[in-house]
Order: C-alpha cells, then structure tokens, then sequence
C-alpha cells in the first residue's frame, strides 16, 4: 500500500514534470502559430519567439493571458495587436506602398501630435493591446519616437517598428533606451541597387544595413522584412534573402506576400498570386534549422486553413491622422480615435467582420485571406 499521501505526491509531481508539461504548452502552440519554436532572442532577460508576439514568462504575456480570459468570459474579441502610424510623411517612393493614396489625405488633415498620440497607446493598452507596431510613412522621421515608445506601460505591452532604416543608426541607441523590443528593417532584395531602385531611394541599402549593425551593437533585436513574389520565389531569390538573413545575424525574417493596395492597387492581379505551397515548403525548411533566424510567414498565418485575418479579431491598424482601420492595407476607416472610444470603434470591426463587410475591393482580393 502506498504510504505517501496524495498532496506530498502532487507537490513533488508538480516541481518535477512542471517544467516539462509547460515547455509542451508553449512548443506546440508556437509550433502551430509560427511552424517552429525556435527563441530567437532575448528581451529584458525574457525568450522572444516573434515580433508579433509578447515575450515569454514577461509581464506582457500575463496580461495577454488574462485579456484571453475576459474574452473567453465575455465572449467578444479582443485585440492583442496595434500598428499605429506615427507620421504620414516618407523619404522614399516604394514600388508597393501600401499607404500611397493615404498621403494625398494629408492635404486636409493633420497628422496626431505627440500628446494624442500618447493617448492613443493609453486608449491600445486599457482595451488589452500586447503589441504595439509603430509604422508610418516612415516612422523615424517623427523624432518622438523615442518618447512614445518610452511611454509605453512595458508591464502591459511590447513594441517594434517598421522602418526603411534611412535614419535607423541614428536612432538605435535612444529606441534601446526607450525599450523598444524589435526593429523589423524592409529589405526587397539583397542586391543593393535593386533595392534601392524599387525604393526609390538612392544609397537606402548601405544605411539600411548600417541601420541593421548599429541596433545589434546596442542590444536591440533586428528583423529583415521582406515580399515573396512568384517570381523570386522561383527563380531563388527568396532563399537568398534567408541565406542573407542568416548571414546579417538578424533574429527574425517577416516575410508578406504583393497586396493589391496603394501603389500596386492597379497593378496587381490574382493572376501573380504567390505559389502558398512552394512559399509554406520553403519557409518550413528554414524554420526546421535551429541556425537560422525565424521566419514568419504572413501568408501562412492568415490562411484560412490555420487562423485565417485577425483583422477585427485580434488586430487593428490606426492611421496617423487617428483614423481606425481593419488593417494597414484597407483604407475603410469606421472612425476618429480622437471624436469616438477606441471600444466603440473596435466593436464596429468586430461586427463588420460578422457581415464580411471590409470598406473596399482590396479585401475581395486579399491574397493573404482567401
């Protein structure tokens, strides 16, 4: 007969296969989230697996954990993700920019100031964001960008930025100081006249990079944002930019897929639509390698056999003049941030996602979605 009483045991249990059980939880989920579980790097002594997700065992991941909760309870979404644009201006002229056409808004409206912007990211953090996506435009050129990173409640939310790295050497060290998590750096192709090209931007590379080498100098992790086309998928210049990636040292590679938005609205068809199977398979065999950075493949993540859009579900998108949007690539605002609650406006996408009703023809072509 066992003598040893049923609590003693559970205690003992609980200190030797609790480690193990929660390394399960935490693999498996990440494993189908971003098809590897890889750390790819380390923020504030916390494990970081993704720009687009709160670090592991932090504060952040308590509160995202306790939002799912009061989802789960009340049975409404909410969101965990936020690109906010800080500034409508841009020192570059993209070949596939997504906020061309926005700008031309800019002659009516003024961008937020700092003070708006700053209750904007309070308005993010009470309705439950985790993460915080400052873009643009180019978001270094609004030099408060350190202050509104730094204003962040860091116990509640983490943030990156997305940034074409022109001013990036500049602004590393006070982002570190600010505490940002992640700088994600557009990179179109590993050759530099190429890229500097299809920016419209001549000499953008060398500083991109420049950009790239003093963030990791300082402490800051680093991504490489790039587009999968056909075409470069095909012909291997795809797997280059990984190989490139890897050779950078960058911790994560966020690959997107061409979008029938902004500059390419008219240029793009489904007849160009990325091979998802060649692209899943070509990701999937990096993500295996624990020596390369991590791959996050949006086109994977939103395809319907998976999660599908987290547009009106788990992510929103404010433009720089506070105008709530489904997403950076949807122009359809249901609102002003600064005339109307970010919960009101949150519950407008949450039932025009019901009705499948997305504002404009660049959802019905959302090659991403569908």
């Amino acid at each position: 007969m066992d003598m040893i009483p049923n609590n003693l045991r559970y205690f003992f249990a609980k200190i030797t296969k609790a480690p193990s059980y929660l390394d399960s939880i935490n693999d498996n989920f990440l494993d189908k989230l971003l098809g590897h579980h890889k750390i790819i790097g380390w923020w504030n002594g916390y494990p970081v697996y993704s720009s687009f997700l709160v670090p592991g065992l932090s504060k952040p991941l308590g509160n995202l954990i306790a939002m799912n909760l009061i989802k789960n309870m009340s049975g409404k979404p909410i969101p965990g993700i936020v690109n906010i644009g800080v500034t409508d201006k841009c020192n570059c002229k993209c070949k596939h920019c997504s906020f061309f056409g926005a700008m031309d808004k800019s002659k009516n409206k003024q961008p937020l100031s700092k003070e708006e912007l700053k209750k904007v990211i309070d308005d993010c953090l009470d309705l439950g964001v985790t993460v915080i996506n400052f873009v643009g435009g180019e978001p270094l050129i609004n030099r408060d960008l350190p202050e509104l990173v730094s204003y962040i409640n860091k116990n509640k939310a983490v943030s990156s930025i997305f940034t074409n790295g022109w001013f990036l050497k500049e602004f590393a060290k006070p982002l570190k100081d600010a505490g940002l998590m992640q700088v994600n750096v557009s990179i179109d192709s590993i050759k530099p006249e190429v890229h500097d090209k299809f920016r419209g931007r001549d000499g953008l590379f060398k500083r991109a990079i420049e950009g790239i080498k003093e963030c990791q100098r300082v402490g800051l992790l680093t991504c490489i944002s790039t587009t999968a086309t056909q075409e470069s998928l095909k012909n291997g210049e795809f797997e280059k930019m990984i190989l490139f990636a890897k050779q950078m040292k960058v911790n994560e590679l966020i690959v997107l897929d061409m979008m029938s938005a902004g500059m390419y609205s008219h240029l793009y068809t489904k007849k160009e639509k990325v091979d998802r199977d060649l692209l899943f398979k070509i990701v999937q065999k990096y993500n295996k390698r624990k020596d390369f950075p991590g791959i996050f493949c949006y086109a994977r993540i939103r395809d319907n056999d998976l999660f599908g859009c987290s547009a009106g579900r788990n992510y929103f998108y404010i433009s720089p003049y506070g105008e709530v949007n489904p997403c950076d690539f949807s122009c359809g605002s249901v609102g002003d941030i600064m005339k109307i609650p970010l919960k009101v406006l949150w519950s407008r996408l949450v039932e025009l996602r019901k009705k499948k009703d997305y504002f404009n023809p660049n959802c019905a072509n959302c090659n991403l979605c569908d």
